[in-house]
């Protein structure tokens, strides 16, 4: 299998390009207008010349104005009204690239033909219901984006709808280009529910005769480059000030698209292993920098499992708070030519691991400085919050472990169960619970005094000479 060079193909930028919701509204204004005024011609009216009003007055009879009295129409009080537009306008799926033009092949069969169960309508009764169901519609409901177009397209919503959503979906599908008539394919190792190697959609583009990356391409990292940008602040007219004296400071920092935003999820969609280069620099300005220390909880589906893979999620785990969930998934679904083939999440071999991120930094900050890589942000970017309820009791519970609720499965609701996890390697407790015990030196069952707390427990954390060599034997 060849590795594919990544890169944003011009052709699909410029049918993005053309395809822009202004640009086709004005595109269907035009051939409206230019469809009236044919209709004028045909019939001898001219449509240049406004013909003059009448001087006469007229009297215009309304409903509201008739003297007519209708029956009087039952009332509801103002909570039983709210309660049923909220059930009519929240949606018990997500909504798929709500505000663009569903591609069908970026839906899997089941989403196609479910319906959202959405009493749109209600939005155009009255003034009143628009206004509380735009609110309701956009505040009850779950997204899905499978482009940054239609994340793009998100900034339409007023700010004080989108500064409610907490929690969104992205849906990275890789696609593919060559200039060659070759057959790529995804091999068994993708997952355990694959019987035969899955044969890539490869778009065909013309051989050029420049110096631009030709031969197997894929928009794959800059796609997840894309999305992560999308979330950027959106260009806000109203806030733009003029300059003004250097005395005066300077204005707040405009929101980003999605201001609340704590918990993310992003399916990669046919990553397979050893077929994509390193991810552009662009990702960790943008997952380190930009959006550093901002989630609570980041679940990744689908990264393959080989170096490039490794690399991405160490990048993207930037997004984290401190004492932040990382859940690393195996693919849950596959790109076939026309729609998304979902994949068995219960598969026996299907990876599912959960990780916590700089867990020991709220603990001990000092072994963190001469990590040149760690960032320090101060008070500005406190650690995630602890989670709701009362984890239960464990005798290897002390200040180098950390409670966190991880999913029982990936797709099952909001369905959590307590785990143990160690905060020096954020793995669960499980896991490094052996290999702790052998630089503890227990003899007759005597646990090492902790260098941070000064007490004896399980698995107490070592001194910071050695930190060198737990981390390489780990």
């Amino acid at each position: 299998m060849s590795i594919a060079w990544e890169c944003r193909d011009q052709a699909d930028q410029a049918e993005i390009y053309y395809n822009h919701p202004l640009r086709a509204k004005v595109r269907r204004l035009e051939d409206e207008n230019l469809n009236l005024k044919r209709l004028l011609r045909e019939n001898g009216i001219s449509w240049q010349i406004r013909p003059k009003l009448s001087q006469k007055s007229v009297t215009r009879v309304t409903r509201s104005s008739s003297k007519a009295q209708s029956a009087s129409l039952p009332h509801l009080p103002v909570e039983v009204q709210l309660r049923i537009l909220s059930y009519a306008l929240t949606s018990p799926h997500a909504i798929v690239d709500p505000l663009c033009k569903l591609k069908q092949e970026h839906m899997s069969t089941r989403e196609k033909s479910r319906t959202h169960f959405l009493a749109i309508h209600f939005l155009a009764t009255c003034r009143a219901y628009y206004i509380e169901g735009t609110k309701l519609l956009w505040t009850n409901n779950s997204f899905i984006f499978t482009s940054p177009e239609a994340l793009r397209n998100f900034a339409e919503i007023d700010l004080n709808f989108r500064r409610e959503i907490k929690e969104v979906n992205f849906r990275v599908i890789a696609r593919f280009y060559d200039d060659e008539d070759r057959t790529h394919r995804i091999d068994r190792r993708h997952h355990p529910d694959i019987r035969k190697p899955i044969t890539l959609t490869v778009h065909r583009r013309p051989k050029e005769n420049t110096l631009a990356r030709r031969g197997f391409r894929t928009y794959g990292w800059y796609q997840l480059v894309d999305f992560l940008a999308a979330l950027l602040p959106p260009f806000d007219p109203s806030s733009i000030t003029p300059c003004v004296a250097s005395t005066i400071p300077s204005p707040t920092p405009p929101p980003k698209l999605l201001p609340s935003l704590e918990k993310l999820r992003i399916d990669f969609v046919n990553f397979g292993e050893d077929l994509f280069n390193h991810p552009p620099p662009q990702l960790h300005e943008l997952a380190s920098h930009q959006f550093g220390c901002t989630l609570n909880e980041l679940v990744l589906t689908g990264l393959p499992n080989d170096e490039t893979g490794l690399r991405v999620s160490s990048e993207l785990s930037g997004l984290l708070k401190d004492e932040g969930l990382l859940i690393d998934h195996a693919p849950t679904m596959v790109s076939l030519k026309n729609f998304l083939r979902p994949l068995n999440c219960d598969t026996v071999g299907c990876h599912y691991s959960a990780k916590v991120v700089r867990g020991m930094r709220t603990v001990s900050e000092q072994q963190y400085h001469d990590d040149v890589h760690a960032h320090f942000f101060g008070v500005d970017f406190p650690p995630a919050p602890e989670d709701e309820g009362e984890p239960p009791y464990s005798p290897f519970h002390s200040c180098r472990t950390i409670w966190k609720k991880v999913p029982v499965r990936l797709d099952d609701g909001d369905e959590r169960k307590w785990e143990l996890f160690d905060r020096i390697s954020g793995s669960p407790w499980t896991e490094v619970a052996e290999d702790v015990t052998l630089f503890d030196h227990v003899r007759d069952n005597d646990f090492m005094v902790c260098d941070n707390c000064g007490e004896t427990h399980p698995g107490a954390i070592i001194p910071m000479d050695m930190m060198d060599l737990y981390d390489e034997d780990l």
